[in-house]
């Protein structure tokens, strides 16, 4: 272990630059972390053109923030992004590495592990630690249970459930440094393509960034439903969610699928339209500060987690429900 253990935290930004909420959670740990270990917080910033969101960075009180710029990682490939982060990591030798648990994080941290030789936990809701041992809690069986490990392995590797910590919040003064790492890539090694990407601002990341979600189940009957949803939530400023089978139906985006195997959201407000209540959708929406759900069957699962609670045909309740909120009582 060195005289100055490192915390990194590797830094996810959307389209358009803006840093995700859950990288915002991975930095409130990694600080703590680093202060318990006396270390230092850095922060990894891998892409193409990201000097923006660098500066962003360092309104988050970082001791260094390491920007990987470099064009063959303008689109994610995992190869290529494995190569780069490897090499950072090497160059960093960190005790601790956190990202948030992303489609992205879920598809390139298990491929560092096996990189690295080191154990991974994922989906990470609570950490207990000092300056020896570290404490992790995840959910099992679809969040029916919850599991503690303590890594034996350095670095520690571990994703952050979105919502689950709080976020490190942005200082009035810039500081930090800011270090910019020579990766060496080889298109060569990659063994996918990027032959498109849609510039439409995407539903998985509005989902990450949006207050207030307005998701819908089987219970909307067909894409019209989706299109009540979707005017609804530009009311209230907030996104398009769905569970699964909407998603394979082709309803609503596959992006927009909140739930185990898609988006872990945790907003001010989620509205469940139409949905039953599967442990498996509950599992990525659970930790959302305010829950209302609609649905026709009163002895649906989902009002059991539900703060609030309307029993009724959505039909009928969706519009009165726009017509309080565009006319409200006086």
């Amino acid at each position: 272990m060195s005289q100055e253990p490192a915390v990194a935290v590797f830094i996810e930004i959307s389209e358009d630059h803006q840093i995700l909420p859950v990288s915002r959670c991975c930095l409130g740990v990694g600080k703590r972390l680093a202060e318990k270990w006396n270390g230092k917080l850095i922060a990894v910033l891998a892409g193409s053109e990201v000097q923006d969101a660098a500066e962003k960075l360092r309104y988050c009180g970082l001791d260094r923030i390491y920007i990987l710029d470099h064009p063959l990682l303008k689109c994610y490939q995992p190869d290529l992004c494995l190569s780069a982060m490897v090499q950072v990591i090497e160059a960093v030798s960190p005790r601790a590495i956190l990202m948030g648990h992303t489609l992205l994080s879920m598809d390139l941290v298990p491929r560092i592990a096996v990189r690295l030789d080191t154990g991974l936990v994922t989906d990470c809701v609570d950490l207990e630690f000092d300056s020896e041992t570290l404490l992790v809690t995840k959910p099992v069986y679809s969040g029916n249970v919850m599991a503690v490990f303590s890594p034996e392995t350095e670095p520690y590797l571990l994703t952050l459930r979105n919502g689950a910590f709080d976020s490190l919040e942005p200082l009035e003064a810039p500081g930090g440094d800011l270090i910019v790492l020579d990766v060496e890539l080889d298109s060569s090694v990659t063994r996918t393509q990027c032959i498109e990407r849609a510039s439409e601002k995407e539903a998985a990341t509005r989902l990450q960034t949006a207050d207030v979600v307005v998701a819908g189940g089987r219970g909307m009957g067909g894409p019209q439903g989706f299109a009540q949803l979707e005017e609804l939530a530009i009311i209230l400023g907030g996104a398009v969610g769905g569970s699964r089978p909407p998603c394979d139906l082709g309803w609503v985006d596959p992006r927009a699928q909140v739930g185990q195997t898609g988006e872990i959201v945790a907003p001010g407000l989620y509205i469940a339209v139409g949905i039953s209540g599967s442990t498996q959708h509950v599992a990525g929406m659970l930790r959302s500060k305010c829950i209302v759900a609609i649905n026709k069957d009163a002895d649906a699962n989902i009002f059991k987690i539900a703060d609030y609670g309307v029993v009724g045909r959505h039909e009928d309740v969706l519009p009165a429900f726009k017509e309080a909120l565009l006319n409200p009582l006086e």
